[in-house]
Order: structure tokens, then C-alpha cells, then sequence
């Protein structure tokens, strides 16, 4: 009987012990969901530089309370593209001299390819999607057993959050200062990605002054499917936006533009300078290029 009382005392402590580590490292995960939520009205600025695409593109986010407005500017090997993001649907212009918007829902092959997504991901997720939030990416919600150590990190002392779950195995290294997360990994069957980051510029805390993401696939993780440099130049807590900042005047679009809402496969609308109207407006060769002018300068 006493030997079965301390096997008892021994069991019940170490699921104790189990569930302390375990409430520690969630507590962790909430901890950088708590820093990363902070801000709700801001723009970001950064560069993403795609390796396995040869091409580096500037972007300008907008986040208003989950309203997002990504601005992919031009270069000579990208021709921009123009998103808005409002919950329900979004807008998306493929090119700054695109004659045509869509509207489509979020879900939709068309939503995939405007590349818009919560810029609060950075640094979280190698994938970044507008269907994905902060709080995913941290798991805990997803995933089932966890664990934490103390170890280091190019000379630092981080917590290391453990997720075991099936074949898939989760490491992500936290800083205790700021919650910062340093390095998130998964080995997988299929799939294996690396995700470092970089916190060097106290002006744009919480986010990563620099994040790199390499993502391989395959059953021996050879195809490169990214290979990423994110490098953010800028950060701006803002109250509030001006109201046409999430609206299609902002898109500078050009007279006449269509704009096509997919989810009724029809054309709504053309743009006459200041809003959607039932047809293209008809103006001489001389007004046009003065519009087209006034367009351009806003």
C-alpha cells in the first residue's frame, strides 16, 4: 500500500511538473502575441528581397483595426500592384497602369495573389497570408504538446518553446526581454523552414529590423521553395487615417477603370475621376489628358 501511495505521490507530481512546463511555455507564446497586438493603427514600411525570384520589391502598409491598404511600388523588374484589404473583401489593382480592379472575397484564387496579409506576421510565419493571424502562428491554439528550456542563441539566454506534434516538431527561440522571437523552425516529412530575426532598431519594436526565411520542400527537403530577406525601414503609430485611405480613391485609379466584383462575375462600375459610375464617362482627348494629369498628381 505505501509503495503504491509513493508511485501515486511520484505520478502526480511529475504531471504537475508536466503541466507547469507546459503552462510556461504557453504563457510565453502569449506573452509575444501580446507584444506583437500592441499597435492597431500604424504604417509599416519595408523591403523584401526574393531570392528565388531575383527581385526585390518595396511594399507600404496601412493598418487601421484590421482595414489594410499594401502598396507594392514599381521597379523596372515589378510592375506594382495595390490591395485593400476590408474584412468581407478586398480590392486588388495588378499594376499601376492596370485599366481594372477586382473585387473578390477573401478566400478567392484572386485574394491569394494580391500578397496582402496582417503586417504583424513578419518575422512569425514563413507564409504570409491575409487568412492568417499572429496567434496561429504561435500554435498554441493549433497544437498540443509543448514544452520550454533555458538554452542560448548566438551567445543570448532565450527560451525555447518545444511543439511536438506528430511527425511535425516546432522550435521557437524567445527573447524574455520584449518577447521577441528570435528563430522559429519545423522539421517536417515534407517540409522544413527556418525563420531568423533581428531586433537592432529600438525605433520599430515590436517588429524585426531584418528577417530571414528559408523554406524547403520535398522528401528530402531539396526544392528552395523561399528564400527571403524582409528588411523593415520604417514604422509610424498613427491614431487615426485619413477616410479615403481604405477606399478606392485611394488607388489613383485611371478614368474609366472597371472595377469587376467577382463574386457576381460582373462589371460594377468605372471610375470617373471621383467615384463608380454605370458607364465610362465621354470626354475630349484635351479633358482626358488633363485628368489623366490631375490623377497622377494626387
Amino acid at each position: 500500500m505505501r509503495l503504491f501511495y509513493c508511485i501515486l505521490c511520484i505520478f502526480c507530481f511529475s504531471q504537475t511538473l508536466l503541466a507547469a512546463t507546459d503552462n510556461k511555455a504557453i504563457a510565453l507564446l502569449k506573452g509575444v502575441e501580446q507584444e506583437r497586438l500592441k499597435h492597431k493603427c500604424f504604417r509599416i514600411c519595408y523591403t523584401e528581397h526574393r531570392e528565388e525570384e531575383g527581385k526585390t520589391v518595396e511594399q507600404i502598409v496601412d493598418f487601421d483595426h484590421g482595414k489594410i491598404r499594401k502598396e507594392h511600388l514599381k521597379t523596372d523588374r515589378f510592375n506594382g500592384m495595390k490591395s485593400i484589404f476590408l474584412g468581407d473583401f478586398l480590392y486588388t489593382m495588378t499594376s499601376y497602369d492596370a485599366n481594372s480592379v477586382n473585387l473578390v472575397t477573401p478566400r478567392s484564387t484572386h485574394a491569394y495573389g494580391a500578397d496582402i496579409y496582417d503586417p504583424r506576421l513578419i518575422g512569425l510565419t514563413e507564409v504570409m497570408t491575409h487568412t492568417t493571424s499572429v496567434t496561429d502562428c504561435l500554435l498554441y491554439t493549433r497544437r498540443n504538446n509543448f514544452s520550454t528550456q533555458v538554452t542560448e542563441l548566438d551567445g543570448k539566454k532565450v527560451h525555447l518553446v518545444v511543439c511536438e506534434d506528430g511527425d511535425d516538431h516546432w522550435e521557437i527561440f524567445i527573447e524574455d526581454h520584449g518577447f521577441r522571437v528570435l528563430r522559429k523552425t519545423l522539421k517536417s516529412p515534407y517540409i522544413d523552414f527556418q525563420i531568423d530575426a533581428e531586433y537592432l532598431n529600438q525605433k520599430i519594436l515590436p517588429f524585426p529590423s531584418q528577417v530571414k526565411v528559408i523554406r524547403k520542400e520535398g522528401k528530402e527537403h531539396k526544392t528552395v521553395r523561399f528564400n527571403r530577406t524582409i528588411t523593415v525601414t520604417n514604422f509610424e503609430v498613427k491614431k487615426s487615417f485619413p477616410p479615403e485611405t481604405f477606399t478606392l480613391a485611394s488607388l489613383n485609379l485611371p478614368l474609366n477603370a472597371t472595377v469587376t466584383d467577382y463574386r457576381i462575375n460582373r462589371t460594377i462600375g468605372y471610375w470617373d475621376g471621383e467615384k463608380l459610375a454605370d458607364d465610362p464617362v465621354r470626354i475630349s482627348a484635351q479633358e482626358w489628358r488633363e485628368l489623366e494629369e490631375k490623377l497622377q498628381e494626387r
